[in-house]
């Protein structure tokens, strides 16, 4: 018995690790909201790119894109988060990147800056080739964390970024009534309740909102 679940582990090991590595570094294309919580300042980009680099069966290295927040003139820029652990489904694809902390470094100039994640999650839909982020970060001196949040397509080398659409914007175009107090998380999913403590970005009415 024993043998036999080492060989199915190991199979499993090689398809995902043939996989991961025929993608090379995945890259994602999306809206993207970041800001200041405590001072209720909020931007929204229209595309943030992702790169999605998978180590193994259990972790990954994760580029973000620089940050230019307007409101205080101030670039937070590009870094990549080293080996964040998730989890996979190996029946769906699926993977979840449970909530976790990070801290990397990074060279601006001549100067080394810290930035440090106090709150980070992401689930990668294999079905839908959709990548999703949240995190709340500190960076070098800067006063107040950010919070950092995308949603971002595959892009296909063959057919380009594959269009997700939320479910309010497929009711609207089957021409159906939406509901003003229906709440929607980014992937299109109705939501009913929502944890204290995380951090998400939902839509109602067709605008984002931040829930802390």
């Amino acid at each position: 018995m024993n043998k036999i679940l080492l060989t199915v582990s190991l199979i499993v090991f090689s398809i995902i690790g043939m996989n991961a590595q025929s993608h090379g570094v995945m890259k994602f294309a999306g809206p993207s909201t970041f800001g200041v919580a405590v001072m209720d300042a909020w931007q929204d980009n229209e595309s943030d790119t992702i790169l999605f680099q998978m180590n193994s069966v259990s972790d990954a290295d994760i580029t973000i894109p620089a940050m230019y927040y307007k409101a205080m003139q101030l670039t937070i820029p590009s870094f990549t988060i080293h080996g964040a652990q998730f989890s996979m489904d190996y029946t769906t694809r699926n993977a979840t990147f449970a909530e976790q902390t990070f801290s990397e470094t990074i060279t601006v100039g001549e100067a080394e800056k810290q930035i440090t994640g106090t709150s980070f999650s992401a689930f990668y839909n294999h079905a839908e080739k959709v990548f999703e982020l949240q995190m709340v970060i500190s960076y070098g001196n800067m006063p107040f964390p950010v919070t950092y949040s995308v949603r971002a397509a595959y892009v296909s080398p063959e057919t380009g970024i594959i269009e997700v659409k939320s479910q309010e914007s497929r009711v609207k175009s089957q021409g159906e009534t939406v509901k003003s107090n229906s709440v929607y998380d980014l992937s299109g999913r109705q939501v009913s309740s929502h944890r204290v403590g995380s951090v998400r970005i939902l839509i109602q009415d067709g605008k984002k909102m931040l829930i802390r």
